[in-house]
Formats: structure tokens, C-alpha cells, sequence
């Protein structure tokens, strides 16, 4: 590829002042405040051409860390452009991504294989049933699903399994410490990690052994991680373990933008980054390119109501913009109707392209309504986050053939494919299987090798074992002969699993096929534009695939996803749905000032994803927990100023922000009416408290008089529907 006219200057005139001066700033700590759509993006592809190009900095001593795959290709991309050489050599990709290929390099320091295998959730659900299995745990009081979050929190945080139980306190926790370590004991018995053991065990490497950390302390002369208020404890660690030596560390980021706190993120890591780095220069990008005044405006009132953040005044020279249109339907079903008819009109209208419009909404489940509503007024979509392609059973099933091919000690691919095709191999034998090798002290697949030795399987399930066995053996030698290619799409010919699918003959198994040759291709594809590519990076690049890099943005569809997968994009048009509080916010936040915060600026995120016209949508009642609910409207709409609404030609704005006592009244904007007689001191929206299940607040009303019940949303999202005269309500 060659460079765009490739000089000092060129990588700098098209760069804003503040844009430039973070580019030359190459030396020491900086802190980059990038707004959004202010070019950060910009700044780092151009902050590495200019260290390639006119420091002299060689590619292999640059460290750039970014979230998703999606993002560093497209990085790597323009940095190729503008200087024409070295970006393959640049150590460029997620923090997975990056610490899975040190752990390559390092893996006998930690005690593993160099063909480790990465277990991806529904395998680490499988372990810990397992475990909890083994140390007859229940999963009734002890769920797989909460002790899975607890591990990758532990890990989060860098805490292994003695340090969580040395703090446990508590049923739950006690439980889970017994089960995590026996979880990890069983990840090294398979040479496995989980995703968050490899930034984890990196930064406990890096701890243990000053000269490895010295190697690489020496090679990253020069680190830069993008989206830095979204990082985590252990990903903080392992940067500024890194960046210790040199501290020739940017970091760009936007503390309006923190939304992951849910899964780990520590906003206080941005804020907090000259406290760090006392001699850190800071350098603010405050120039929208993105939005037009109005939205932008918008957005800026909204996030002004948080007080955990360093405060910035976004400004662009883009137009005034159209007012943002605020819609609202009666449930969930017309406001599905009213986002498509809004689609529709402004495809005719303004000859927009089915591409230039994204829905977004606060849960998954939102989009069940969305999606039929779509259908039917036949307008193509495609969903980002729903069910993804490498987690398709099929694609599952021959990614473990892989797996096992690459690691044998991956024992939980090895038992998903023992009997795909069906070989009559039963969990009963497995089990056999499992105790001869803890018996033996061998791992399940050396067990194939003696299988004359194991007592109570008969002669033709011992044939059927020798078959998949001497398969697996044939295959495992060629893969050291032949490429990647060759060998995957024969052993899965041989395997017979397309011959399975075709036997079924049906649409579904068709798809499912096409899947299989689909993945083939995948490998093919792979194998064609990476240097020095496996079979051992292929399996390690796809188990690291997030929802937004399986997305193609080309496509002719509306694209619908959650807020959360809407990071980092942009859109000429967009929806925010479900502006209803309890929903958006959710009703878990209310009383903690900084999950709300970040409620918030999870709103401006989305606000910020518009280019040019923003609408905000709302519903009456919604299905919840399968019954038709009143709503209040989101906090969220009160705090964006009237006039930057679009007035209604059927009802002015102010009637369609009704108030909590308005929206049972006649008065109401779908115009149904509150036909309950109630008490006056119990209104839809109040906080009240029983005597049993504490501090809740009310979602809905029925009935009259004695007969009155109300549905309460209590702490820790307990919902329950109770008889007012038998409950001693009082108000909070």
C-alpha cells in the first residue's frame, strides 16, 4: 500500500491546533479529554504515523491498545495510509488480544502450553458445573451464572482464587471460593484460559518476573490506549506496569462516555490519571465534527446534571440541525409502528439509505417489538448482539474439532464433539472415560489409547472411540504437514457432519451447512491476509470476536442494537427507544447517584451517535414480567430543554412531556383514562415501604377502594403485586 504523499506536514495540516499539539506531544504522560465525535481516533492513527515517521520510532516499540478488533483494523488501515510501511509490525489490537500472543511467548513461565486453548462464557458455565458438580454444590442456592460473574470480577481486579478466599464471607462467596479454585485447576489441566485470566495472569507475570516485564518494558517504548475511561483494575495494572520505565504513555478517552461499569470499568482511572502521572500534559479535544448544533447542545444539557467528571463544553462549526422529535406511543407496539413510519418517510422524504438509520434501546428484549413491527412494513434489518456467528451450535461444533486438533488437554471441546456426529457415545461412557483418566492420572484424550484397559464399555463402543480417536490422531500429523485450510475442511468432511446435516434435509439444516462452509471459508480468508497465520491464531483471533466486529456497516438494513453496542459508531439518523424511567433509567439505580450518573451518560452516548437527526421515543404502558405496566417518562427527557424539541403539529411538546399526575388523568397524551379510584396518598411512581420487603416503588395500580392492589418494584429488582388494605404501606 502506498502512502498518502508521506511528510511532517501532511500528517499534521489536516489536524485541528489541540488535534496537532496532541499528535507532537510524544514524549511523557498525556491525557487526551476527546469528545465525542471530536477525532480521537484521528489523533492516535496520526500520533503513530507521526512516531514512525518523523521520530524515527520503530513499529515493533509502539503499543497500541484499543477495544475491539473492529477498531484496531481499522487503525492499522489509516496508519498504513499515511505512512506507507510498518503498520503490521506495530503491536496494535485489544487488551485480549495483545496479552493472549505475550502469554503465547511466555506460556511455559505460567506453566502452559504454547497451544493454550480460550474459553469463551457458555464454556466456562460448562467448568463450573462441573466443578460444582464434583464438590456437590447446588446450583439452586449457588447459580453457575452468578459464580461465573464473581470469578470475572475477582479477575477484574487481579484477585486469585487464595486471595478471594482469604475475604469470602458469607454463604455464596465461601461456595464460590471453593469453586474457583478448583476452576482454575481444571483451566490448567485443559491449558486453558478464560478471557479474563489473560490480562490477569499477564499482570501476575509481569509481577513475578522483573526480566520478562524488563523485555517489555524495553520493546513498548512508546503506549497508547484508547477508550481509557472504560479500562478496568487489571487492565490499569498491566498498562502502567508497562509504561513504568519510560512513561511515554497517551491515553485518550472521554469521562462523559464511561458506561461499562457494569462489568468492571473504573472511571476513576481517567480521572484520577494525573494523580498518576503528576508531570502528565493534558490536552483537550473539544471540536464536534460529528452532530449539529442542536443535538450536540442537547447532549451537553443532558450530561451537565453529572458531577463525577472533569466538565467540557463541546462546540461545532457543523449547521443548526433539525430539532430533535420526541415520540410517544401508547405500549411498546405503537412505538415500533411510529419508528417505522418515521423510517419510511424519511427514506421518501429525504432519499436517505436504509444504512444511514440505527435503533437503539436500553435492554435486548426491547427488540422483540422493534424487530416484528419491521417486518411488518417490510423494512430490512439486521441486529447487532443477537445471536452472533461463531456462537451458532454448528460453527461451535467444528471450532472444537479445531480446538482439540490444537490442544488435546482441551478436554471440554473434546467432550462436545465425542459424539457429534452421534457415534452412541452416552454421557454413561464419558463418565467412564473421565475416571479411568483421574484414575490414572491422564488426561481424557490419552485415555483413547487405552481403551482396552477400561472395564464395563463394550467392543463396539470401543470401536466407535478407536474411529473418532484414530480420526483425530490422522489429522493432528497433518495439521504439522499441510495448511490450515486443507486440514480443516477435510476433517470435517471425514468427520461426517456435513453428511449428518444434509441427512436431515430440512431449511434449517441447509442453513446450518452453509454455516459449516461459511467457517471454511472464514479460515481460508484468514490464512490469505496474515503473516506467519495458524491454525493456533485463527482459533485465538475468533474466540477474541465481539458483537461490533461481526457487524458489517456496508449492508442495506436499519441496524437495531443496544445503547451499549453503539459505542464508538456514528449514524445520520438515529432512535433512542424506551425512554421510560425504570427502563432507561433502570430502576436498579435510582437510589445509587453513580450507576445513575452512568445511566446518563450511557444516554449521551447515544444522543452524540447522531450525525443529523435524533429521535426519542417513549410508551405509556410496556409488557413486563408479563403484564401491561403503566410508565413514567425517563428523568432523562426532563433534563433536555424544551427548545430543542420539534413542535408537533398535532400536540405541542409540552403535552407530550406529561408530569407523573398528568399521566393518569384524562388529560393524558394517548388520551386512556386512570379508571381508578385509589388512595390519595398512593400514586403511580411513589416510594413507599412494607413491612416485609422493605423500600420499593410503585409501577402500577388496579382496582378500587378495598379492592385496590398495587405493583411494586422493591429493592434488588423484587417485584411484587400486593393487596393495599392488607399491607401496611407507608410512604418513603
Amino acid at each position: 500500500m502506498e502512502k498518502e504523499n508521506y511528510g511532517v506536514k501532511s500528517i499534521l495540516d489536516r489536524l485541528n491546533p489541540a488535534q496537532g499539539e496532541a499528535v507532537r506531544q510524544t514524549e511523557g504522560p498525556l491525557l487526551v479529554l476527546a469528545g465525542a465525535g471530536s477525532g480521537k481516533t484521528r489523533v492516535l492513527t496520526h500520533r503513530i504515523a507521526f512516531l514512525i515517521g518523523e521520530r524515527g520510532i520503530k513499529p515493533w516499540n509502539i503499543l497500541a491498545v484499543t477495544f475491539t478488533n473492529k477498531a484496531a483494523g481499522e487503525m492499522r488501515e489509516r496508519v498504513e495510509k499515511l505512512v506507507g510501511f510498518g503498520s503490521r509490525e506495530i503491536w496494535l489490537g485489544t487488551f485480549h488480544s495483545v496479552c493472549a500472543r505475550i502469554l503465547r511467548r511466555e506460556a511455559e513461565r505460567v506453566g502452559y502450553g504454547t497451544n493454550f486453548a480460550i474459553y469463551d462464557p457458555e464454556d466456562q458455565l460448562k467448568v463450573i458445573a462441573e466443578v460444582m458438580k464434583e464438590l456437590n454444590i447446588g446450583e439452586r442456592e449457588t447459580p453457575a451464572k452468578a459464580v461465573r460473574a464473581h470469578i470475572d470480577g475477582a479477575k477484574n481486579e487481579v484477585i486469585g482464587p487464595d486471595e478471594y478466599g482469604s475475604y469470602a464471607g458469607g454463604y455464596f462467596e465461601e461456595k464460590t471460593s471453593k469453586i474457583y479454585g478448583e476452576y482454575q485447576r481444571r483451566l490448567r489441566e485443559n491449558n486453558a484460559f478464560d478471557f479474563g485470566d489473560l490480562i490477569m495472569q499477564t499482570a501476575v507475570l509481569f509481577k513475578k518476573d522483573p526480566e520478562v516485564l524488563g523485555r517489555y518494558q524495553k520493546q513498548f517504548r512508546y503506549i497508547l490506549v484508547d477508550e481509557y475511561q472504560d479500562t478496568n483494575h487489571a487492565q490499569y495494572v498491566l498498562i502502567n506496569q508497562l509504561a513504568s520505565s519510560h512513561r511515554n504513555l497517551c491515553v485518550v478517552g472521554d469521562d462523559d462516555q464511561s458506561i461499562y461499569g457494569w462489568r468492571g470499568a473504573d472511571i476513576k482511572n481517567i480521572l484520577d490519571f494525573e494523580k498518576d502521572y503528576p508531570e502528565a500534559k493534558i490536552v483537550r479535544l473539544d471540536q464536534n465534527y460529528r452532530s449539529t448544533k442542536t443535538i450536540l447542545a442537547a447532549a451537553g444539557a443532558v450530561i451537565a446534571h453529572n458531577r463525577g467528571r472533569k466538565g467540557k463544553e463541546l462546540w461545532t462549526e457543523n449547521t443548526l440541525g433539525q430539532k430533535i422529535v420526541l415520540m410517544e406511543g401508547y405500549d411498546e407496539r405503537e412505538e415500533a409502528q411510529h419508528v417505522a413510519d418515521r423510517i419510511q418517510e424519511e427514506l421518501v422524504a429525504n432519499g436517505r439509505s436504509l444504512k444511514d438509520f440505527v435503533v437503539l434501546y436500553r435492554t435486548n428484549a426491547q427488540s422483540r417489538a422493534l424487530e416484528d413491527r419491521l417486518r411488518g412494513s417490510g423494512i430490512p434489518y439486521t441486529i447487532v448482539g443477537g445471536l452472533k456467528f461463531y456462537e451458532r451450535k454448528e460453527v461451535k461444533d467444528v471450532l472444537a474439532y479445531l480446538k482439540v486438533l490444537v490442544n488435546p488437554r482441551d478436554t471440554v471441546s473434546l467432550k462436545r464433539i465425542i459424539n457429534v456426529p452421534k457415534r452412541g457415545i452416552g454421557e454413561v461412557t464419558v463418565t467412564k472415560l473421565e475416571a479411568f483418566a483421574a484414575e490414572r492420572e491422564v488426561i481424557l484424550y490419552e485415555v483413547f489409547e487405552r481403551l482396552e484397559e477400561i472395564e464395563g464399555i463394550s467392543p463396539r463402543l470401543k470401536d466407535m472411540l478407536g474411529s473418532f480417536w484414530q480420526l483425530m490422531k490422522k489429522y493432528r500429523t497433518r495439521k504439522e504437514q499441510e495448511s490450515a485450510e486443507t486440514v480443516a475442511r477435510e476433517l470435517i468432511e471425514a468427520s461426517g457432519y456435513l453428511e449428518m446435516l444434509a441427512a436431515e434435509g430440512t431449511i434449517d439444516s441447509e442453513n446450518r451447512a452453509e454455516n459449516v462452509r461459511e467457517l471454511l471459508y472464514a479460515i481460508s480468508e484468514y490464512m490469505a491476509r496474515t503473516q506467519q497465520a495458524t491454525l493456533e491464531s485463527f482459533l485465538a483471533e475468533v474466540s477474541l470476536v465481539t458483537d461490533i466486529d461481526q457487524w458489517d456497516d456496508r449492508t442495506e438494513v436499519v441496524t437495531l442494537m443496544t445503547l451499549h453496542c453503539a459505542k464508538g459508531l456514528e449514524f445520520p439518523v438515529v432512535f433512542i427507544t424506551g425512554l421510560e424511567d425504570g427502563l432507561f433509567p433502570l430502576a436498579r439505580v435510582f437510589d445509587n447517584p453513580h450507576e445513575l450518573e452512568e445511566e446518563r451518560r450511557l444516554f449521551y452516548v447515544g444522543m452524540t451517535r447522531a450525525k443529523e437527526k435524533l429521535y426519542l421515543s417513549l410508551a405509556c404502558r410496556r409488557h413486563r414480567y408479563s403484564e401491561s405496566l403503566g410508565s413514567l417518562r425517563s428523568r432523562f427527557l426532563e433534563e433536555v430543554p424544551l427548545d430543542f424539541f420539534e413542535e408537533s403539529s398535532a400536540e405541542g411538546i409540552e403535552d407530550i412531556l406529561y408530569t407523573p399526575e398528568e399521566y393518569h388523568s384524562s388529560n393524558s397524551p394517548s388520551g386512556f383514562q386512570d379508571e381508578l379510584s385509589s388512595f390519595p396518598h398512593l400514586e403511580v411512581g411513589q416510594w413507599v415501604i412494607h413491612p416485609s420487603f422493605g423500600r420499593g416503588r410503585i409501577l402500577d395500580k388496579d382496582g378500587r377502594g378495598e379492592n385496590l392492589k398495587v405493583t411494586i418494584l422493591f429493592d434488588h429488582d423484587v417485584r411484587k403485586k400486593i393487596m393495599v388494605k392488607y399491607a401496611n404501606l407507608q410512604l418513603s
